[in-house]
C-alpha cells in the first residue's frame, strides 16, 4: 500500500527514530518497503539502513536528485510516504494514511492531491501551544514553508514534479512538489526529534 522514501545527509541518529515509529505500519503490511535516498553521508546512515532492511540508494550521477533515485527504487506501492529523519509519526498514522488512499484512489481529480501530516509539540505551556497553533496556520496559508513535513502522495506525481526540479536542492524540490499540490492535511500528526 505504502513506500518509505527518507532522504538523508548524516542522519544516523535521526533516521533510527524514524525507522522505529514505522514498524508498527510494517508489520500490519501497510508500509511495504523503506528506501533512504542518502546525499553522501559520511557517518553510520548505510549500516542504520542495512540494519534494518532498507533499500540504500545514492545519487546515480550529475543531475539525478537523490530523491529520483530513490524514488525510482520504490516498487511495491503507488503511495509514497516522504518523510525526514527525525520526523516520529504518532500512533494511529497508518490508520489514517489507509482511510486518506481509500478515499483519494477512486476520485478523478485525486491525482495531484496530497496528504499532509502536521506537527505537534510535546513543550508544555501555553506560550508552546500558542507557537505549535501560529505553526500550522502558517503551513495552511503558506503551503511551501511545509515542505518538512511528512507527506503522503501518488507516486506518478511525484515523479512528475521531481523530473521538472532535478538540478534543484532537496528541499526546493520538495516545495515545487507542494506547489504542484493540492494538499489535505490529515488528523495524525508528527514530532520532530532532535
Amino acid at each position: 500500500m505504502i513506500s518509505a522514501l527518507i532522504p538523508a545527509k548524516n542522519n544516523e541518529h535521526q533516521l533510527v527514530h524514524t525507522l522505529s515509529a514505522l514498524v508498527s505500519a510494517s508489520a500490519e503490511g501497510i508500509l511495504r518497503e523503506v528506501v533512504i535516498a542518502d546525499e553522501n553521508s559520511t557517518d553510520g546512515t548505510q549500516i542504520v539502513a542495512d540494519a534494518c532492511g532498507a533499500n540504500f540508494v545514492t545519487s546515480t550521477g550529475p543531475g539525478i536528485s537523490t530523491l529520483i533515485a530513490g524514488l525510482e527504487q520504490t516498487t511495491r506501492s503507488d503511495w509514497i510516504l516522504v518523510i525526514e529523519p527525525g520526523a516520529l509519526l504518532q500512533s494511529g498514522w497508518q490508520n489514517d494514511a489507509t482511510a486518506f488512499i481509500e478515499r483519494a484512489g477512486p476520485a478523478k481529480s485525486a491525482s495531484n492531491l496530497v496528504g499532509m501530516y502536521p506537527s505537534y509539540t510535546q513543550e508544555f505551556g501555553a506560550t508552546a501551544q500558542l507557537k505549535q497553533k501560529f505553526e500550522n496556520l502558517r503551513h495552511k496559508l503558506i503551503k511551501t514553508s511545509c515542505a518538512h513535513l511528512p507527506m503522503l502522495i501518488q507516486k506518478m506525481h511525484l515523479q512528475s514534479c521531481l523530473r521538472a526540479t532535478s538540478n534543484q536542492s532537496r528541499h526546493d524540490q520538495l516545495k515545487q512538489v507542494l506547489r504542484a499540490s493540492r494538499i489535505h492535511w490529515l488528523n495524525a500528526t508528527v514530532v520532530f526529534q532532535k
